[in-house]
């Protein structure tokens, strides 16, 4: 077994999995590396989420193929656990799109498939189907239940951007729109100069989230979501700003993948993550994305934090979790502390439109 620290992890999580193996045992037959420098330097300078995802993919191979010669394991097959999704997504199957190219769907995985050097025992499973045999196996219970995490990490949590923001012209035809539909519900809004990736009738979009702005219950929140979706054209996210008031000018800034910011987006996740755990609502939902998006908001901050806790069961279609409004107050003070942090939302968006991940 070789464990490769991409950089990319949870706070402490590469010390989670250490210990976890060497509970089961296996501590003899488990190997760590820590190539957080190497994958940094990959995805060096990229912002386009197609790109860091290869790129991700691709350095992952190369460090396993390093490792396996260094241990003497270069004729070993390399084990995926592959899940049904992610072939669909990675548009692998004969009637889907590329929503997102996964890691274990890059083309040089593609061509180790071909040689016969992967096995994915667990290819043609959705998670819910992973975790009943999981459990059929014996396998702890804290293992088999523990949120979805991505194979490239907070790869695809921490958006990068060149910062030019080029579509002013577009967002200003799409902001008027936004606002005259969320007034019917005494709400006020406003798109926001990023684009994340989305699935509509089953093909990739890649298209602006919009901030909703007031005081209104879950139910009125997903309708007014839904009005916008019918009603206006360019738009694949839903958020609710937790802030006290919608940002009067909100501009995109320069960012790429650096260690300060996953740092940054660590410590923002963990926030989230306890409250759920204090507060027993871990096991109730099904997957808590934090994501990181370089905004600027009234000329504070550099980093829009999101909150993107879901319900799902086969990862193909998602609904947004509605959790308790005390959990977001005491999560959204928290996050605010934190040095760079413009302000906190709640991305109400289901999947369709919206992807669960934001690249």
């Amino acid at each position: 077994l070789l464990h490769v620290d991409n950089g990319l992890m949870r706070k402490d999580e590469s010390k989670a999995v250490v210990a976890m193996f060497q509970e089961l045992g296996l501590g003899k037959n488990f190997h760590f590396i820590d190539a957080t420098d190497t994958f940094l330097e990959a995805m060096k300078g990229m912002v386009e989420p197609e790109q860091k995802r290869r790129a991700i993919g691709d350095t992952f191979i190369g460090v396993f193929e390093s490792e396996a010669r260094r241990l003497g394991i270069e004729d070993h097959l390399l084990g995926q656990g592959t899940i049904y999704p992610d072939t669909i997504e990675s548009g692998a199957t004969k009637r889907s799109d590329t929503i997102k190219t996964h890691h274990n769907r890059v083309p040089i995985i593609e061509e180790m498939i071909a040689a016969g050097k992967v096995i994915e025992p667990l290819a043609d499973l959705y998670k819910v189907e992973v975790r009943e045999l999981g459990e059929m196996l014996g396998i702890p219970h804290d293992m088999i239940w523990r949120h979805p995490f991505p194979g490239p990490g907070l790869g695809v949590r921490l958006l990068c951007s060149t910062g030019r923001n080029e579509d002013e012209a577009e967002l200003a035809k799409i902001g008027p729109a936004v606002s005259n539909a969320l007034a019917k519900y005494g709400l006020t809004g406003a798109p926001l100069p990023i684009k994340s990736v989305g699935v509509k009738a089953d093909l990739r979009s890649y298209e602006h989230p919009f901030l909703i702005h007031g005081d209104a219950d879950w139910d009125t929140l997903a309708t007014a979501s839904g009005t916008i979706f019918k009603t206006v054209g360019g738009l694949n996210r839903a958020l609710w700003n937790l802030g006290d008031a919608l940002p009067a000018t909100m501009r995109s800034l320069p960012a790429t993948m650096t260690r300060d910011r996953l740092d940054l987006l660590r410590e923002c996740d963990f926030i989230m993550m306890d409250a759920l755990r204090r507060h027993n609502l871990y096991d109730q939902v099904w997957q808590c994305p934090t994501v990181l998006v370089p905004l600027e908001m009234d000329g504070q901050g550099r980093e829009l934090c999101i909150l993107r806790p879901i319900h799902s069961e086969r990862a193909m279609t998602a609904t947004a979790a509605r959790l308790p409004h005390g959990l977001l107050a005491q999560v959204k003070e928290k996050i605010m502390r934190l040095p760079g942090i413009s302000g906190v939302a709640y991305d109400l968006t289901s999947k369709p439109p919206g992807t669960i991940e934001w690249e």
